[in-house]
């Protein structure tokens, strides 16, 4: 996972490039402030419960909606918790889990500095 960058900026800069405007991608990174927290708290809660099948749900729409903004770190943070979970694995993917809120703000710090507001 180490060597994943960060952010991979081009899905965001392809946006761009496609002529969307810069509160498009304000928008998507406001749309992941709303949106990763709860599913953060959700897998890790799913997790202490036991509950795989939502772990698995919950951490594979977050790996997709990384993935789609570039966060390729924290979206394969989200894939390893996935398939641990998947696989019946339950403490191995609790351990990754509690890595999730350090990755967000890693996440969410590079975001903000590439992609500056306006």
């Amino acid at each position: 996972m180490s060597d994943l960058l960060i952010l991979d900026p081009r899905p965001l800069r392809d946006l761009l490039d496609i002529g969307a405007g810069p509160e498009l991608v304000q928008e998507l990174i406001g749309l992941l402030k709303e949106d990763a927290p709860p599913r953060v708290a959700s897998v890790q809660a799913a997790l202490a419960a036991g509950d795989a099948a939502t772990a698995i749900q919950e951490a594979h729409q977050l790996k997709g909606a990384l993935g789609n903004l570039g966060l390729q770190k924290f979206a394969d943070l989200a894939a390893q918790i996935e398939v641990h979970a998947r696989e019946g694995r339950l403490d191995p993917a609790r351990g990754l889990a509690g890595l999730l809120p350090a990755a967000y703000e890693e996440a969410l710090v590079a975001l903000e500095s590439a992609f500056p507001e306006p």
